[in-house]
């Protein structure tokens, strides 16, 4: 039986309701006649072993029809079933690999002919496609006497391929699951065992996260896994390949040292420098990983425009939440790309079917991240920037109004989870208390809630249950209804909290219409009036506009510099002055275009001098100056730079209003240019200003 059959009908024995066509086809992507044809080999399986077969119910799909013993002797069988000796060739390619860049031993093909036990035409046709496979990432095979085959090609791109190929070969792979129960998954087993990505999981666990997106978490097992295999067998990264980047003491660092130390290995510094910078691009936790920060921030601005312009959708009545998860993920996303490294999106198809309209606004807007890049963007990502803006939807449509309290349990990412939170919020009257993964079911007895639903099975029979896919369907919502009707006694009358944000702005706007002065000391006795009164404000969503914080000290008009070094320093001076930053600070942004280029030129004429918050940013600043004499950065397509910012920043939020000003300011160039020619204060600022007050 095929990996495929044998997931097909184990997905028949776990779920009770009818399965059509539409359901199969989406989840195994294939054809209705694919379909058939599965479903016979299977019930041929099932009648050789004595029990029931798959029914076909007319206008409602197929059903297999278990009682509770046939079900745990069938459920039972399928995790001991033994796969034949004999690979089809889509397994045989898939260990060649394998054996080429994990084995421990030579590999000859006379001898995997006689293993496989197929002829040596068969071979010669499974070695070709293996060829082809390769190429894509600049990769030979060779064979060399007394060594067997060996692989040519830089350890980087070696390392990326097995990565790949894992993805797409196995699928996402959980590190604590128990049993291997595929062809592939046995293969996989005999060069990276189950007990390495388990130890590599629960060190995970005590020095990273044990709580985040399980897509994630468990393709960053995996990567690691890849890497430690490598190392193993003393593949290394050579030194004149590769970049050396600071990778300064974190909870990634931990993580490998203890790796090396549980492993009992000793790599140099740069293969620890290596294995941090590309696991820290798994990592979308928060904005200090990456000094692309504020490239990500930018994108993530100009794309939540774009995709509310092209779909018509109000995305920027929840523009903090969507854009901070936003910003954090592109963070991630540039530097993956950058390092050849993409994330496999399992949910893809069913996210491009369910939400064609963001899918493929994000889509039209993905050029712009891959001018960052450098490099494709896989439908997979755009699948996962997708789920951000779906989460958006949910929250925008939903009735704030619930008589369910409810846990979502899902492993296929926090993201996911969330929008599953959302549908259910939207589309019944359910409030979702939390959503966890399945290593965490034992809190769900310390939550106030009622039902739990969750896209994966687990053991766990204290309060009713639903198991869903991740994305709600027509054909679930007459589940969830009937759940909900059988659980009917589980309703509750709640009072929500109110979230008075928009009353503390409308109040600030009343006070400014009046002719009063809207000042700092104003907005803190309103805030605190506010807070003894029990309202909730949004803090996230009151950031302060660009005119809030650029002082007038802190504009410096045509300004005389020799380069583009000098042209930070001056920027920088007034944010020093009044120790906004430290003097590292300054050092970090020049060290850093040093090292990676004219990052900081973000637009036609225009630059944003920056560097990581924790280089020396003491709180948020930004300066600006115009120079009498354009300069050039190195930035063949936007210079040369006519006005530089400077920007500090302490958290992710604070400067989302600023940011938004210089989006703006990108978008103008007769602004800009007009910005660089003025000599007088007031004028600067009234120009500067007259576009970005609301």
């Amino acid at each position: 039986m095929k990996d495929r059959t044998f997931a097909i009908l184990k997905l028949f024995i776990a779920t009770k309701y009818t399965l059509d066509f539409h359901v199969l086809e989406e989840k195994f992507h294939i054809s209705s006649r694919t379909i058939r044809n599965e479903i016979k080999e299977i019930n041929t399986f099932l009648f050789q072993k004595g029990f029931p077969e798959i029914e076909n119910v007319r206008k409602e799909g197929y059903r297999l029809k278990l009682n509770i013993e046939q079900k745990e002797q069938l459920t039972e069988f399928t995790k001991e079933t033994q796969f034949p000796d004999y690979l089809e060739r889509e397994n045989r390619i898939f260990d060649l690999i394998l054996a080429f860049s994990l084995g421990t031993k030579p590999v000859y093909l006379y001898q995997k002919e006689q293993e496989y036990m197929v002829s040596k035409s068969s071979m010669d046709e499974d070695m070709r496609r293996v060829r082809a496979v390769l190429q894509k990432y600049g990769i030979e095979v060779l064979s060399i006497a007394k060594r067997g085959i060996v692989l040519s090609g830089a350890e980087r791109s070696i390392r990326t391929m097995i990565y790949d190929v894992i993805n797409h070969t196995v699928g996402i792979i959980n590190p604590i699951q128990e049993h291997f129960s595929s062809v592939n998954r046995n293969i996989l087993n005999q060069y990276i065992p189950i007990e390495m990505l388990k130890k590599i999981d629960q060190l995970y666990n005590q020095f990273v996260f044990s709580v985040e997106d399980n897509i994630y978490r468990n393709q960053l097992i995996v990567f690691t896994a890849v890497w430690l295999s490598r190392y193993l067998r003393q593949d290394l990264i050579a030194s004149s390949t590769w970049e050396v980047v600071d990778t300064p003491q974190s909870d990634i660092r931990d993580f490998v040292n203890k790796i090396c130390e549980e492993f009992e290995i000793q790599p140099s510094e740069i293969e620890v420098k290596y294995i941090v910078f590309m696991l820290n691009t798994f990592n979308s936790r928060d904005m200090h990983n990456s000094i692309e920060w504020v490239q990500a921030q930018l994108l993530a601005i100009q794309l939540i425009q774009f995709v509310e312009y092209q779909t018509k959708i109000p995305f920027s009545r929840k523009e903090e939440m969507l854009h901070e998860g936003l910003y954090k993920h592109i963070a991630g996303l540039i530097n993956r790309v950058k390092s050849d490294l993409q994330i496999v999106n399992p949910l893809k198809e069913n996210i491009q079917k369910n939400y064609e309209s963001i899918y493929l606004a994000i889509r039209e807007f993905i050029p712009a991240i891959e001018q960052e890049t450098g490099k494709k963007i896989s439908e997979d990502e755009i699948a996962f920037l997708t789920i951000h803006f779906s989460t958006s939807v949910s929250e925008i449509n939903r009735d704030l109004h619930y008589v369910y309290k409810a846990v979502v349990i899902c492993n296929h990412g926090m993201a996911t989870g969330n929008l599953l939170s959302a549908n259910l919020k939207e589309l019944f009257n359910i409030e979702v208390l939390a959503v966890l993964s399945s290593r965490e079911i034992e809190l769900i007895d310390k939550l106030d809630v009622d039902l739990v639903f969750t896209t994966v099975k687990i053991n766990y029979d204290k309060k009713p249950l639903l198991e869903l896919d991740p994305i709600i369907k027509e054909e679930s919502k007459k589940v969830i209804q009937q759940f909900l009707t059988d659980n009917s006694i589980y309703k509750r009358l709640i009072n929500d909290s109110t979230d008075v944000t928009q009353l503390f702005y409308s109040l600030i706007e009343i006070i400014e219409k009046s002719q009063g002065e809207m000042n700092g000391e104003v907005y803190q006795e309103l805030e605190s009036v506010f807070d003894k009164n029990h309202l909730v404000i949004n803090k996230k969503e009151i950031q302060p506009m660009l005119e809030d914080v650029l002082k007038d000290s802190a504009i410096l008009l045509n300004q005389s510099v020799s380069g583009w070094e000098e042209a930070i320093e001056n920027v920088s001076e007034p944010l020093l002055k009044e120790k906004t930053i430290e003097k590292r600070y300054v050092e970090a942004m020049i060290q850093t275009v040093n090292e990676f280029g004219p990052y900081i030129v973000i637009g036609k004429h225009i630059a944003l001098a920056h560097a990581r918050p924790e280089d020396g940013a003491n709180k948020l600043g930004v300066s600006v100056a115009t120079l009498k004499e354009p300069i050039e950065f190195g930035n063949d397509l936007n210079d040369p730079v006519k006005i530089i910012f400077c920007l500090a920043a302490v958290d992710s939020y604070s400067h989302l209003n600023i940011m938004k000003a210089l989006v703006d300011l990108i978008n103008d160039e007769e602004k800009l240019n007009h910005l660089s020619e003025i000599t007088d204060l007031t004028e600067f600022k009234a120009v500067l200003f007259n576009t970005v007050k609301k």
